[in-house]
């Protein structure tokens, strides 16, 4: 998840940049908040997009444990996506998308402006 994020993050920011001060003829600044928010918010999104159907995967293995209620012993990853499917079919694995994906968004805009201010106060 983070790998995605950190790394679109890096190439959308980097474009944006390059763009913005290209056209203005000054020299490269930091980016505009806004313009961190959109980026971060987005690339918040897709990362967590891209995960969800494993952290639907990996939930359901963690809470076949409560269920059972027998020590260390969970279902399969395959018994588990066989699980989900059955329940729904493909839809099952995006389940609570929504509110998780605008929570990645809000998560990751915090981080992404804590990073660029200390950033910009360190003098980078």
């Amino acid at each position: 998840f983070t790998m995605v994020y950190l790394g679109t993050y890096d190439l959308i920011s980097s474009a944006v940049k390059e763009k913005r001060y290209q056209q203005s003829n000054q020299q490269q600044q930091h980016l505009p908040m806004q313009d961190v928010i959109m980026i971060s918010s987005f690339t918040g999104a897709c990362a967590w997009i891209c995960n969800y159907p494993f952290d639907t995967i990996k939930s359901v293995m963690q809470s076949s444990k409560k269920k059972q209620g027998v020590g260390n012993s969970s279902l399969s990853i395959d018994a588990a996506i066989r699980s989900i499917y059955k329940s729904g079919g493909l839809t099952s694995f995006f389940r609570g998308m929504g509110p998780s994906t605008f929570r990645a968004m809000l998560v990751t805009s915090a981080r992404m402006i804590a990073y660029e201010k200390t950033l910009q106060i360190l003098g980078g």
